[in-house]
């Protein structure tokens, strides 16, 4: 089935990021590259394969991510297909839009389509919304009610956004053990208050709709807001963006927050994580000339606290990226260093566990691919301190992948 799947969907490769307006939603707003104003077919590869007619424009994008791993199977991290169908608009500047994401990693989908038992191909389903928005960019103005990626990180979206999936924020990834974040139903809001500050709302259920056994369809159980800030941005020192967020999550059931390692996601420690969750976030993006080439510094913070089992989170991470060199011959490289650290507890044990995760690599766009096709490479060190109530894995380890991916849109890092 799997390789049924796998072979369906080579026809319809594409990314790690939809329209960049489209898939970043907790990012700053980013217009796609100019397109073509003439009708039919073009190719935009910031974007995807691109149809127009009259006001009519339909962007369609996908991508298959492949992991070689050393020490054991290989194995598809992420294989997805989605498309934005922007219809005529209604306003000068206001128009209707229907988006949706399918993920095509071992899933079946080419067997079951939507259908199957007990809706197996409905949970395929990662993005799928109806949105009233902004004509030339969502990211000025979007209202959408639908199944989409949580506001509150900048990096949640990585199974659409622009960064290698196995190079993943450790704080953000053991969220997802308690359904915090990810694709959930509800409603969004963003707009562009004034230059350089946007403001995102979220009313949303975190416990899953389309792609859960039991789906809801209900709002308000997550609450969230967001504000992006540009700060800087001039040729001179490069441009900086800040985010701040505050996410209230109720009624978290018969969960646990885990710890993992960086790369494998191998369990190495949990607590429980139930009742109502008050997260905030910030993080931070600095990108700069050095010694003439570009370079991206950003930073990332985050705390949780669960009310009945009155156990708490605190992490981030912290990451150093620069480019190499970047030319059709020789292709696009470059090199980066990273930090992450994780401390869990709970009220009723003494001592907190501390997880961290010392990583390094590099990605490699390849000559002559347009930036299309991408390698990754990354190793990561586990270390994990802390009482024996918490802890139970590896207390150290090393970890190493190889991931491949081919894409409809360029890999941007900077």
């Amino acid at each position: 089935m799997m390789r049924r799947s796998i072979a369906g969907a080579l026809a319809m490769i594409a990314v790690t990021q939809g329209p960049p307006a489209l898939a970043r939603t907790a990012d700053e707003p980013t217009p796609l590259a100019a397109e073509a104003p003439t009708g039919g077919w073009s190719f935009n590869p910031d974007a995807g394969w691109v149809y127009r007619a009259g006001d009519f424009k339909l962007t369609t994008w996908g991508f298959a991510e492949r992991l070689f791993d050393p020490d054991g199977p290989d194995s598809f991290r992420r294989f997805r297909q989605g498309a934005e169908f922007d219809f005529p608009r209604f306003t000068e500047r206001l128009r209707p839009a229907l988006v949706y994401e399918v993920d095509l990693t071992n899933t079946g989908f080419f067997d079951n389509g939507f259908g199957g038992d007990e809706g197996v191909g409905r949970r395929n389903l990662e993005n799928l919304f109806v949105a009233v928005q902004d004509v030339d960019d969502p990211g000025r103005f979007r209202v959408l009610v639908g199944e989409n990626t949580h506001i509150l990180s900048r990096d949640d979206n990585l199974s659409s956004g622009n960064l290698p999936t196995i190079n993943r924020s450790l704080i953000l990834e053991e969220h997802g053990s308690v359904n915090s974040f990810g694709a959930q139903f509800g409603v969004q809001f963003q707009t562009a208050v004034a230059a350089g500050i946007t403001l995102q709302l979220a009313a949303m259920d975190n416990r899953g709709s389309f792609n859960a056994a039991d789906p809801r369809y209900q709002i308000g159980n997550s609450l969230s807001g967001k504000l992006l800030l540009t700060p800087l941005d001039d040729p001179a020192h490069g441009r900086l963006t800040v985010g701040l967020a505050v996410d209230r999550t109720g009624d978290i059931r018969d969960r646990a927050f885990t710890l993992a390692t960086a790369i494998s996601q191998t369990p190495l420690g949990a607590v429980p994580a139930t009742g109502d969750k008050t997260t905030w976030e910030a993080d931070a993006a600095w990108t700069f000339r050095l010694l003439d080439r570009p370079a991206t510094l950003e930073a990332e913070a985050m705390r949780s606290r669960f009310s009945e089992s009155r156990s708490d989170v605190i992490g981030g991470y912290a990451m150093a990226q620069w480019s190499l060199f970047d030319a059709p011959d020789v292709g696009d490289l470059d090199v980066f260093v990273r930090y992450d650290l994780v401390s869990l507890g709970q009220d009723s044990i003494a001592d907190r566990a501390e997880q961290r995760a010392v990583r390094t690599g590099l990605n490699y766009n390849l000559p002559h691919t347009n930036k299309l096709l991408s390698l990754h490479i990354e190793q990561a060190h586990n270390t994990v301190s802390g009482p024996a109530a918490i802890v139970t894995g590896d207390r150290e380890g090393d970890e190493f992948r190889i991931g491949l991916r081919a894409s409809f849109q360029r890999y941007a890092r900077h």
